[in-house]
């Protein structure tokens, strides 16, 4: 069995966490989901290790990665991250690099390929978040009014929980959401992490048209995997990126909801690597 990876810290203005994975040619950037650290991406160790070598970063406010709860009133634009990840390539000595992300970190990973498309080889979105617009989201993350009532909901959950049941009562909602939603609220911790991250990385809203042009010009490869039974980011959602640039971009599903960093995952990367 092998070690834990070891974790190291990189400063360009904020600081993050990561842990390194494998020792292969192709430099890979990777980010997990909401709640998880960086440490996921382990189980991808022993298909992609000769391949790849994987940073796995632990995103803002997650894992061993500083907190910053003053970016919930300035948060972190899209230019910035940009800025900090291709500093990071500099000081790897990669002229392109591959991103990784997975759910929430799929976000990161479309935001990269928006913003900084010269410095990226290749692209795998896991489930990624950021494929659809969420204007409820947007309206309330950007008034003042809505970002009281974000903090209001770590200490008072009992109205959105109730909301929340009524959804699923009223079958507007999927009981694997419904759980979803409620295990990720069921804590002041939980609570606190969910208003730290959505308004925090409020202005990380890739346009996907622009992805997908970038994707074209630069030709890169863009894999877009999904779980079959996933009911938080379906399948169906690929095809708001795909249908821009068919060329470019795959897609692929694995036999799974929406946890996919799995063994699986690494073997069917590394069939489109090798």
């Amino acid at each position: 069995m092998s070690r834990p990876a070891s974790l190291h810290y990189f400063t360009h203005g904020p600081t993050l966490a990561y842990r390194t994975y494998g020792h292969g040619p192709l430099q890979v950037l990777a980010f997990h989901g909401f709640g998880r650290t960086g440490e996921d991406f382990h189980i991808l160790e022993e298909s992609l290790g000769g391949l790849c070598t994987i940073h796995a970063f632990d995103l803002h406010f997650h894992g061993a990665s500083p907190a910053y709860p003053h970016r919930a009133e300035q948060p972190f634009t899209p230019q910035e991250l940009a800025t900090f990840f291709t500093a990071f390539a500099v000081q790897l000595g990669a002229d392109r690099i591959a991103v990784l992300g997975y759910s929430l970190g799929g976000r990161m990973a479309l935001n990269l390929l928006e913003q900084m498309p010269a410095r990226i080889a290749r692209a795998f979105l896991v489930a990624p978040d950021g494929l659809r617009t969420k204007p409820w989201y947007r309206g309330l993350a950007a008034s003042q009014l809505g970002r009281w009532a974000y903090k209001r909901f770590i200490t008072h959950p009992g109205r959105i929980h109730f909301l929340i049941d009524a959804l699923r009562t009223l079958r507007l909602m999927n009981d694997r959401m419904h759980r979803f939603l409620k295990g990720q609220t069921d804590s002041r911790a939980k609570r606190q992490l969910v208003h730290d991250v959505w308004l925090s990385y409020r202005l990380i809203e890739p346009d996907l048209e622009r992805v997908a042009a970038n994707a074209r010009a630069h030709d890169i490869p863009v894999h877009l995997f999904f779980g079959t039974f996933d009911r938080v980011i379906r399948p169906a959602f690929g095809a708001a990126l795909q249908r821009h640039a068919p060329e470019v971009i795959s897609h692929h599903e694995l036999p799974f909801g929406h946890v996919l960093l799995t063994r699986e995952l690494g073997e069917a990367m590394k069939g489109l690597l090798g």
